[in-house]
């Protein structure tokens, strides 16, 4: 948020240094993101590879790593690619909507990911027994919450920021349980 002198609000005169150079950095956020979204799917894809045969449970596993990558990749992305557009934002609400529709996309994006797996569930009928998939919704609803508390209240880069790291820490953790091996 930019402080006039004053203490009551925007400064228009330090818009282009200040909003240059927070753009720069949450592009460099974004950027960091992407690559360790790519880093944790080509990761596992060396794992299912090497692997004789991955179980059930550990290809599920490997599947929900790489919905998770594939959401924090494919947003930071766009983000980033959004960003670059128009050649900067000449006032504060220009800054608040670009994280607005940005949180937007990311958001459907989230949905659109949620509809492959929640088809899948019904049709084995995995809903009987919830257990992984329960760690699976949850995260992508915590996103979504995120998302949309930063829409609604926020507008601005640290939600979206924090909706990604959540994507990559469960893809995280389902690339930790992917390699390690299994008990019994």
């Amino acid at each position: 948020m930019w402080q006039s002198t004053d203490g009551r609000g925007f400064n228009s005169r330090r818009l282009h240094q200040k909003c240059y150079h927070i753009l720069m950095v949450e592009q460099q956020i974004l950027i960091t993101i992407a690559t360790l979204a790519v880093t944790l799917a080509g990761f596992s894809g060396v794992v299912s590879i090497f692997s004789k045969e991955l179980s059930a449970n550990k290809s599920y596993k490997l599947e929900t790593l790489l919905f998770q990558s594939g959401v924090a990749l494919f947003a930071s992305l766009i983000t980033l690619i959004a960003s670059q557009a128009g050649g900067g934002f000449v006032s504060e609400e220009d800054f608040r909507v670009f994280w607005v529709v940005s949180s937007c996309v990311y958001i459907s994006i989230t949905v659109l990911a949620l509809i492959f797996p929640t088809i899948d569930i019904i049709k084995k009928e995995r809903y009987k027994k919830l257990n992984y998939d329960i760690l699976f919704y949850v995260s992508f609803f915590v996103v979504i919450a995120l998302l949309v508390f930063n829409v609604l209240y926020i507008q601005d880069a640290y939600l979206f920021h924090i909706a990604l790291v959540i994507n990559l820490a469960y893809a995280f953790a389902s690339f930790y349980t992917l390699v390690m091996p299994s008990k019994g």
